[in-house]
């Protein structure tokens, strides 16, 4: 076994969160290490699905602080429209309406997180690709991890330790020990990139249908400039499992059926992915020496888009919590700097968490009384501008 170190901060996971919480303190000025199971050969490989997310227009900005763009990475989203396929209800939000250009960018996962990996190598932050934590302990000084791979064993020393492996994190299992909210949706989640016949003009498209709802995603256009766009579709298991096994041409025409005509026909689609959608909540962020943030902590429906952005609060609210520590010479690996961060990011990712899963079962349902209730809510949206105004800065992350 070899002993390497001591490090200010170490992460579990090298996605996006856990790349950007590196990257934010290492320019700190803290000795950062990641630990990254997948090998680096992987994450350099393109992504055959091209799953991508909404990066809110706040996330934007503080990518943009740690040195990433972007705007060069993906694709703007100027307006947004959602629509109740059962209803007349409709929502239209504009960035102009809140003296912004945009709402956010759609961006490829792989890509953001290919741009952080970069950003980090630039740095000299070491990452350790192919090494996963096995164990960890904490005493008064310090937290204690062990590492394998295949071929050896290490431990380390950090002053923190930070988990972003994803919802089933094993270190949140054995290290924070609370009790995690879960929620299963009953809906799967069908993820592809598809070829229409008209340009999207940066509109991010939403149709709320009985089934599920449907986002239709400004993408980037292919090498050839024909537009593209990512879709997002919530179904009932047993129509999701129906959909994934139609071939191509039947899944296009069941996909134009459901969102209607205005991108024209959708004509070609990429590699279609789907998973399960369910919520989920940790009732505790903190243990000794070690936090969680990003999907280790929460998980949400993506009807709102928000998933990977609170994961970007998270590392906001965590950077600026050790450094509030080292200004009041205070060991951030501590009990009170941690609480200070579970205090920020707690409420706010609980809001949403239950948020996104009321919208869901509210829109995936064919009860008279609650689709008059429905157009109702987005009627009143429409017609009150400060109410409109707040949805524009909450889909903005602002």
């Amino acid at each position: 076994m070899s002993v390497d170190p001591h490090y200010d901060l170490i992460i579990s996971g090298a996605g996006m969160v856990g790349a950007s919480l590196a990257l934010a303190a290492q320019q700190t000025g803290l000795r950062v290490a990641v630990f990254e199971k997948r090998p680096q050969a992987i994450c350099a490989l393109p992504d055959t699905y091209e799953r991508a997310s909404l990066v809110a227009a706040g996330s934007g900005r503080f990518l943009q602080t740690i040195g990433i763009d972007v705007a060069i990475l993906g694709s703007p989203v100027e307006r947004m429209r959602v629509w109740d396929a059962e209803t007349t209800g409709s929502i239209h939000l504009d960035a102009e309406e809140a003296g912004e250009s945009f709402l956010g960018h759609i961006v490829e996962n792989r890509r953001l997180e290919q741009a952080l990996h970069a950003a980090l190598a630039e740095q000299g932050v070491a990452v350790f690709y192919e090494q996963e934590i096995s164990t960890a302990w904490a005493d008064q000084e310090q937290m204690h991890i062990s590492t394998s791979n295949t071929s050896r064993e290490s431990s380390y020393g950090t002053t923190l330790l930070a988990i972003a492996e994803g919802r089933q994190s094993l270190l949140r299992k054995q290290l924070i020990q609370a009790p995690v909210f879960q929620e299963a949706y009953g809906q799967d989640a069908i993820t592809a990139t598809v070829w229409m016949e008209k340009p999207h003009r940066g509109i991010a498209y939403q149709r709320f249908l009985p089934t599920g709802p449907l986002a239709v995603l400004p993408f980037s256009p292919d090498s050839a400039g024909r537009p593209r766009a990512s879709i997002v579709w919530s179904a009932k298991h047993t129509l999701a499992r129906r959909l994934m096994q139609l071939d191509d041409a039947a899944f296009l025409a069941a996909l134009h059926q459901a969102f209607g005509p205005q991108l024209g026909h959708f004509v070609r689609i990429g590699q279609r992915n789907s998973y399960p959608l369910s919520g989920l909540h940790s009732s505790r962020y903190v243990g000794d020496r070690c936090v969680v943030l990003g999907d280790s902590a929460h998980g949400v429906h993506p009807l709102a888009g928000l998933g990977v952005n609170l994961g970007f609060r998270d590392v906001e609210a965590l950077t600026q919590s050790i450094q509030e520590a080292r200004t009041r010479h205070e060991d951030w690996g501590d009990s009170p700097a941690l609480r200070r961060y579970q205090r920020a990011r707690r409420p706010d990712n609980l809001v949403n968490v239950m948020t996104c899963g009321a919208l869901s079962h509210l829109f995936s349902n064919r009860s008279r009384g609650l689709a008059r209730l429905r157009d109702l809510g987005m009627l009143g949206t429409g017609l009150l501008p400060p109410v409109k105004r707040f949805l524009i800065r909450q889909a903005m992350g602002l």
